[in-house]
């Protein structure tokens, strides 16, 4: 199936040339856990500011924070300035479920794009995406382009194994299977769907959760690898162990609860229905299936059976699981943004992913199994630079975290969303702001 993505990704088509109407105003929410993310918030939120988008763009940052950042002072005087850009504090929020569902009752574009407190979208985004819903499609995922490579050697290894995701297996799997997937961040959509879809807080990637809902009832999800958001990447072992098993565990959530209604959806063939089995079965099941060849090695040689290593069947297939490794990365060089293409990165990848790190991300999705069978669904946020500087917070604070003295113009409420599609009436009858 891996091979088939690699065949079937240069045949992606792109963005329909023209809109199907009209540009209508546009929104962007951006979540954020602002402990997180107070270093870098600024940039980003003046990056959005600074888009140019000519019927109109709202940018909302809707975030939750256990106490009081200074730079919330600063967001506050910005929301002064920029009439377009809403400031949500919601207070009692612990997820980035619950502050997109919160942003969403206050949007006012006919579309609306999903981002990470880091992404940085390329001039043009928000046209190139209407050209998608404005012809057919509920969402469109963006190609999401890491702008810190140069951190450290992990940040390398993840930018192109982002390359492999969103320039090849995103692209390639939307053409074979005839469905795309909203990975969380740089995704587009019609606003009227996101409002009565909404994120269930309790799946650890609510995102995908989502896109499974949207394509059960009938929803299009396009993908469009020249729809461009950089961001940054983890850029060390820990951070990037913590954010796969919280992904891994998160997808085999999915998978339980997706498996049997993808694969019973009316609105499949053949061909979408075994594209959903592979991707919400066998995927799940790779990890130990791979596993299997080194206990039965061993019980062999305990045994004391002769091997003949030279049996052709056994040849013709360990040469083609060997290659699989390198046909990827070779073929993601050649889809790969130019920004990134430096051919010595790619070989190290190459060997780095067949020697190491194709059965780590393995040992993770069995631990993530492991988890789940035991109720464990806590995760931990992910740094956002592993240099972010260690600052001490001024300001005065109560005891909550919350400043003494609010002068704030943003919107601060407690956020109590519901977890069932019924969500966006638990806000409607919670908040009246």
């Amino acid at each position: 199936m891996i091979l088939t993505e690699c065949c079937i990704a240069s045949c992606h088509k792109g963005a329909p040339e023209t809109a199907g109407a009209p540009e209508p105003p546009a929104s962007a929410i951006i979540c954020a856990y602002m402990p997180n993310e107070q270093y870098t918030i600024k940039e980003t939120i003046d990056h959005f500011l600074a888009l140019d988008y000519a019927p109109g763009l709202q940018v909302i940052l809707s975030y939750n924070s256990p106490f009081y950042c200074p730079i919330e002072a600063e967001l506050r005087e910005l929301a002064k300035i920029h009439p377009n850009f809403d400031l949500l504090k919601v207070k009692g929020s612990t997820s980035k479920a619950e502050n997109l569902n919160t942003a969403l009752k206050y949007v006012t574009g006919e579309f609306v794009a999903c981002f990470d407190a880091d992404h940085m979208p390329e001039q043009g985004s928000f046209e190139r995406a209407w050209r998608w819903l404005s012809n057919g499609y509920d969402v469109v995922q963006g190609h999401c382009l890491v702008r810190n490579p140069e951190e450290s050697f992990w940040a390398k290894m993840v930018a192109i194994e982002f390359e492999t995701i969103y320039a090849l297996a995103h692209p390639g799997r939307t053409v074979r299977d005839g469905f795309g997937v909203f990975g969380g961040s740089n995704g587009y959509w019609n606003t009227a769907l996101l409002q009565r879809i909404g994120m269930v807080g309790a799946m650890l990637t609510e995102d995908i959760d989502s896109s499974m809902r949207v394509i059960e009832e009938g929803g299009k999800i396009g993908t469009d690898p020249e729809l461009i958001s950089l961001e940054l990447a983890t850029s060390t072992f820990l951070q990037v162990w913590n954010q796969r098993l919280r992904w891994a565990q998160g997808w085999m959530q999915v998978s339980i609860k997706h498996l049997w209604p993808m694969i019973r959806n009316p609105h499949f063939g053949i061909r979408s229905k075994l594209g959903a089995f592979m991707l919400l079965f066998v995927r799940e099941i790779y990890p130990w299936i791979s596993m299997q060849i080194i206990p039965l090695l061993i019980f062999w040689y305990i045994r004391g059976d002769n091997m003949d290593w030279k049996i052709p069947l056994f040849i013709t297939s360990s040469i083609y699981t060997s290659v699989i490794g390198p046909i990827t990365v070779l073929v993601t060089f050649g889809l790969a943004h130019p920004s990134l293409k430096k051919p010595w990165w790619f070989v190290i990848y190459a060997f780095f992913s067949v020697l190491f790190y194709t059965e780590l991300k393995n040992v993770i999705c069995r631990v993530a199994l492991i988890k789940q069978i035991f109720g464990e669904t806590g995760w931990r946020v992910t740094p956002r630079s592993a240099n972010a500087p260690v600052k001490e917070l001024d300001g005065s604070a109560d005891e909550n975290g919350l400043p003494i003295t609010d002068t704030s113009e943003s919107l601060e409420f407690e956020s109590d969303t519901d977890t069932d599609s019924d969500w966006m009436n638990t806000l409607e009858t919670e908040f009246d702001v």
